[in-house]
């Protein structure tokens, strides 16, 4: 994939800086993982209620949103980057898949990986391309701005950040379109 269309200063290989929310403004919105990789997902509290109502919009609907992720903190995000690092052989093919420590929209509190909770049953794995083949993403295309989110990262992206059908941001206050304005700004493709 060629470099984004837009770079400028303030971002690192197409991600933008984001801040750590403080942590007392944030919300359990359920538990992901088994035994030991068990973690709770936690959200900026306005972000987390605007979710679990898009969440119950969607159970209404027959459909099983799963959050996966949300708030990470820096220390968090540098050692997934890290281990993207090793893996992918360098910073760069590591930024399309991975968020730089300090330049990750979980950071906010404000994004959200979310999962199909049937799909997983048809084999199709949580975190992957993939999941923009199940009817949880169909409908989420259609019905998540209705309660405030967007999809981040959507393919060929004007940032050059790897298509992530799974990860959302919450847009629906004043507040976060505040934070995510540069995002915004970038010019499409």
């Amino acid at each position: 994939m060629s470099t984004p269309n837009v770079l400028n200063s303030e971002t690192k290989y197409g991600h933008f800086p984001y801040a750590q929310v403080n942590q007392s403004q944030l919300i359990v919105m359920s538990s992901y993982g088994q035994k030991e990789y068990q973690r709770n997902v936690e959200m900026e509290r306005s972000a987390g209620l605007a979710l679990f109502q898009l969440m119950n919009a969607a159970r209404d609907r027959g459909l099983w949103l799963i959050p996966i992720s949300g708030f990470r903190t820096v220390a968090y995000q540098a050692n997934l980057f890290n281990r993207q690092v090793q893996r992918q052989g360098s910073e760069i093919a590591a930024a399309r898949i991975s968020a730089p420590p300090g330049y990750s929209e979980h950071h906010t509190g404000l994004a959200i990986d979310l999962g199909d909770g049937f799909a997983a049953g048809e084999g199709i794995p949580d975190i992957t391309e993939r999941f923009g083949q199940t009817r949880a993403y169909e409908w989420l295309q259609k019905n998540a701005i209705t309660y405030g989110f967007e999809l981040s990262y959507p393919p060929n992206n004007a940032q050059g950040v790897m298509y992530e059908p799974w990860h959302w941001r919450y847009v629906g206050s004043e507040y976060a379109r505040q934070v995510f304005a540069q995002a915004h700004n970038t010019p499409k493709g």
